[in-house]
């Protein structure tokens, strides 16, 4: 009888003491630090295994991004593409779509990325990720000489109406600056057609673009060629949740910009250049 009494004390101990380690454990495990979330998707790794890098671009903005004599891609970000491409060790399909095609196309996954010069407006940056800067942009106003408008503050009326790339940075410009004026937002070929006929008194556009129509079309002027405005660096795009993606293509533009290629292509391209920012 004594035995067994001793028996049961020594388990009633043993199921206590286990109670009070388990509940112990059971503490620690709720104060430590939760798990480092796993990343889901590698958009590098699948574009080396199925050996392409698809770009969506516009090329219609020569000489940023254009078709040659030949009908063949052409320009910096052609350049740009290429390079990396070639780094990667695939190859490069780009696909050719009308500017407001590129974030839709990008959202539902239709290309790796989109390198047409965006600008990470914060509208755009709840939708998209955006990397370092690869492009400077100044924008100007070019004006229908026989509209008779001499000054910026001339723009901002009802009277003006003025043209601008659909959902482009030039068009929220307008829209910004010139609440007045009456903004069409149209395809940039058309845009630009709108001045060069008088149908429409001005356009904000890129300096890059708006030198060689201004020396095409007589009847056109840059309104402010010795104050544009702002300087505003373009990036590529890519899609939210691709952080090894993101990572590479910082560390590659780092890479380039470090060591002046970027600069040396922009201006063989397009022109003197005063250099980019350094890609932390």
């Amino acid at each position: 009888m004594m035995r067994r009494a001793k028996r049961a004390r020594w388990a009633g101990l043993l199921l206590v003491v286990g109670l009070v380690a388990s509940a112990c454990a059971s503490d620690d495990t709720s104060e430590a630090p939760a798990a480092r979330p796993v990343v889901e998707g590698n958009l590098l790794d699948a574009i080396k295994d199925r050996g392409t890098l698809v770009v969506g671009m516009t090329l219609q903005f020569e000489p940023q991004m254009f078709r040659d004599a030949n009908g063949n891609p052409a320009g910096y970000d052609v350049d740009l593409m290429r390079m990396l491409a070639e780094d990667l060790g695939v190859e490069l399909v780009i696909q050719d779509l009308e500017f407001p095609a590129l974030i839709p196309g990008l959202l539902a996954d239709q290309f790796d990325l989109v390198s047409v010069g965006l600008v990470g407006r914060p509208p755009r940056l709840e939708q998209l990720w955006f990397t370092c800067p690869y492009v400077p942009y100044r924008q100007v106003v070019v004006t229908n000489d026989g509209a008779g408008i001499t000054s910026l503050d001339q723009l901002d009326s009802g009277d003006v109406t003025m043209t601008a790339l659909i959902g482009s940075t030039a068009a929220n410009l307008t829209a910004t600056r010139f609440p007045n004026a009456q903004l069409v937002e149209l395809d940039q070929a058309p845009a630009f057609l709108e001045v060069a006929s008088g149908r429409a008194d001005a356009i904000v556009v890129e300096e890059y673009l708006a030198i060689p129509f201004v020396r095409e079309n007589p009847g056109t002027s840059i309104l402010n060629p010795d104050a544009p405005f702002s300087q505003e660096y373009g990036a590529w795009a890519l899609p939210r949740g691709e952080v090894v993606w993101l990572e590479y293509l910082n560390g590659w533009l780092s890479y380039y910009i470090s060591n002046g290629r970027l600069d040396e292509l922009y201006t063989e391209w397009i022109g003197p250049t005063e250099g980019l920012p350094a890609c932390n």
